[in-house]
């Protein structure tokens, strides 16, 4: 095997090749169009025997708040201004049980149900019915949720639309003051039970107080108004007591005072001005009075007069009863002093007797204090539910005039239809049938696996493209069907586009041998009936033409038919050279094409692929290599026998044919995998039978002449001498450019 051949391996089979799928959306553009154009026409069809349908919409508005009719200045609160509300009342206008209530209430039934329908129904099944099939045809909106809501109705009749509509939204309205009053009815219910049980709490606490005060003794005076006399008699004993005791301080302290000057002289001692006693003021001021007069006695009479002795006894009488006066003084303060004492003793006595009092009310006060607090509670509770179950009641009673659902517009009659929409089926049936369609096509060449291009035939072998045959029509071959007219139509028309491809396909075969001898070659396919016969005359002619001499040599030793196309004799031939006749010159057959002779097949044998593996053949084909100058193989096909794989060793390479959109890409891998097996060269493959019309799809696009294949190699069909058969020009680029085609 040429070490310079790519190896294949697993081919991928997911690769998408985009220009194939858009080729192949072209090549099925008619399917499209006649998919679509059914699809349009169905629509139509469809769209005129449906029934007219028409639709009618009312709405109606919910508030969050009822009207304040109470005059509480605060509105009642229904909704909460939450959006849970609004999507409950979307599921609630929407429900089964209130479209079955509207169809109910206004006698809906004839409009909704046939005569047929309604004949063996119970009128609960058929409000059942009815109601399921209102309810498909019954959507409620909330486009805005700005608190209005839309109710549409389709039916077959305008009026009916627009009457179901506003007997729903006049349902609703309904459904909402029956579910108010019964809000209201239900609220006041379990606020008068709770009111109840307020009052019966609140009673209770009161007489747990009554009942402590009776056993505390007091009923008459309250245990606040005993709690406050003790306290302010506590605080009056107390001042008193402040103010005892300061006095009691002071006489102390005067009574120290006085005990302490008490031997001093009368009318000097301090003492005695520390009281408040006028007797002894007014002896003092007589003592001083009298002494004044004995001194003057005294001066005038002398001491031993009897008038001053008189006056001296006078004087000293006073002064006694001075001394008198301030012992007075001093056991008079020593008398206040202890009377204030027992004063003291005795409001401290008092104080902590009232003491005593307090702290046994204490305990009291703290439980009569509770009983407060829980009286206070229940009271506060009575109070408060008291105004709630008069406000819930009056609300009760103004349920049925007020509401926070009122309807807002009336539908208004319908007419147009809304269904069936002609324009909108339309549209949905051409887009759905060109979808469909697209996938069709891309499913179709999704699974085809056969060879479609250029690429599928280079992956699958693992091998370049030397050219493509394009597909001959029967008006190509002027009316003729038989093989002969198809195999020699490269001779009889070698001005052809056909032509000019097996021109292509030679140079090419001569440009990948640029670098080694490519004298034979074998020409074989994967299954029969895919061209390769025909290639081996067209390669076989091309090269013939060009100068060179070719042999063709029919080893197909199963089916031969070179011998008819050339309208040579089947026998002798090739196989009598294997057994043993060296009559070479006359086995081997000119053909009408200057150049070009055949070594038919001869006599089959038994067994072909043993004798190709003799080496005896081998003998054989290098002796005629040395009569010509290019020797080209035809052989069985690969998948059934083993003739071409033993071929493949004995030669300079292999040419692979493949028939377009037969030949599959597994079986074309698989055979060039078997010829690489056995080390066989593969120079390239030929695309047979491809249909020029289908060009995108092949990827084939330059082969050839004449503007549709010419480009892929170069040639011009503007130029002159293109498409003349002109032989050497093809050998002169096959020899003096090689590095280009290559």
């Amino acid at each position: 095997m040429d070490p310079a051949e790519p190896e294949t391996g697993d081919e991928q089979v997911l690769t998408i090749d985009f220009r194939r799928y858009a080729g192949a959306l072209r090549k099925y553009v008619w399917l499209l169009a006649a998919l679509i154009i059914m699809s349009v026409a169905g629509a139509v069809v469809y769209t005129t025997r449906q029934t007219a349908i028409y639709q009618a919409t009312a709405s109606v508005q919910v508030e969050p708040k009822l009207p304040d009719l109470l005059g509480t200045g605060d509105l009642f609160n229904v909704a909460g201004a939450s959006a849970e509300y609004y999507k409950q009342q979307k599921q609630v206008l929407s429900s089964f049980t209130l479209i079955e209530k509207t169809i109910d209430t206004n006698d809906l039934l004839p409009k909704i149900l046939t005569d047929d329908e309604r004949k063996d129904l119970s009128h609960d099944d058929q409000l059942d019915l009815a109601t399921l099939r209102l309810q498909d045809d019954l959507v409620v909106k909330y486009p805005e949720n700005d608190r209005i809501f839309y109710v549409s109705v389709r039916s077959a009749s305008p009026a009916d639309a627009k009457m179901i509509a506003d007997a729903h939204v006049s349902t609703y309205e309904s459904y909402a003051k029956g579910l108010l009053q019964l809000s209201s009815n239900t609220a006041s219910e379990a606020l008068q039970t709770e009111f109840t049980e307020a009052e019966t709490k609140l009673r209770a606490a009161e007489q747990k107080i009554y009942d402590f005060q009776a056993k505390n003794d007091m009923v008459a005076v309250t245990i606040e108004a005993q709690q406050s006399l003790v306290q302010g008699n506590i605080l009056a004993f107390t001042g008193k007591l402040n103010d005892a005791q300061a006095h009691l301080i002071e006489l102390s302290a005067k009574l120290g005072e006085m005990k302490k000057e008490q031997n001093e002289d009368v009318l000097a001692n301090p003492t005695i001005m520390m009281g408040d006693n006028p007797s002894y003021e007014a002896l003092r001021t007589q003592y001083y009075t009298e002494k004044i007069h004995l001194i003057e006695l005294e001066k005038d009479l002398g001491p031993k007069n009897p008038d001053y002795m008189i006056q001296k006894q006078k004087v000293d009488l006073l002064y006694q009863a001075l001394q008198g006066e301030l012992k007075i003084l001093i056991r008079g303060t020593e008398d206040l002093y202890s009377a204030q004492l027992t004063t003291n003793a005795g409001l401290t006595v008092e104080i902590d007797k009232y003491k005593q009092e307090a702290k046994k009310l204490s305990p009291l006060i703290e439980i009569y204090n509770e009983l407060m607090r829980e009286k206070k509670e229940y009271d506060d509770k009575y109070n408060i539910l008291r105004a709630r179950l008069s406000s819930m009641q009056m609300t009760g009673s103004l349920s049925s005039i007020i509401s926070n659902v009122r309807g807002l517009d009336h539908a208004q009659l319908p007419t147009k239809p809304v269904s069936p929409n002609l324009r909108i089926n339309v549209t949905i049936a051409a887009v759905l049938a060109l979808v469909v369609g697209i996938l069709i096509i891309f499913l179709i060449v999704f699974l085809d696996r056969s060879i479609k291009s250029v690429n599928d035939a280079t992956q699958a072998a693992g091998a370049p493209v030397l050219g493509v045959i394009p597909q001959i029509t029967a008006a190509d071959l002027g009316g003729k069907s038989d093989d002969r007219a198809r195999d020699m139509y490269v001779h009889e028309n070698p001005k052809s586009s056909v032509a000019e491809c097996c021109r292509s396909l030679r140079t090419n075969i001569l440009f990948s041998a640029a670098d080694r001898e490519l004298k034979t070659l074998v020409v074989c396919s994967a299954n029969q009936r895919e061209g390769k016969t025909t290639s081996v005359i067209y390669l076989g002619t091309t090269m013939a033409q060009s100068g060179a001499r070719t042999l063709l040599i029919d080893s197909d030793m199963r089916r031969p038919r070179l011998h008819k196309s050339t309208n040579v004799a089947l026998t002798p031939g090739l196989s009598n050279l294997l057994i043993g006749d060296d009559n070479y010159d006359s086995l081997i057959k000119p053909t009408e094409v200057e150049n070009l002779f055949v070594l038919p097949c001869g006599p089959t044998p038994p067994n072909p692929a043993e004798l190709l593996l003799t080496k005896r053949f081998e003998t054989v084909l290098g002796e005629l290599a040395k009569r010509f100058d290019r020797i080209i193989l035809d052989s069985p096909p690969i998948q059934p026998v083993t003739d071409a794989v033993v071929l493949s060793k004995r030669v300079d390479g292999v040419v692979l044919v493949v028939r377009a959109s037969k030949t599959m890409r597994d079986e074309l891998r698989r055979s060039a995998k078997m010829i690489r097996d056995v080390g066989g060269s593969i120079v390239g493959v030929i695309v047979n039978e491809l249909d020029a019309r289908d060009r995108y799809g092949y990827g084939y696009g330059g082969y050839g002449y004449g503007g549709r294949y010419g480009a892929y190699y170069g040639h011009d069909a503007d130029k002159p001498g293109a498409a003349t058969g002109d032989d050497d020009d093809d050998d002169k680029a096959a020899g003096d450019d090689k590095t280009g085609a290559a």
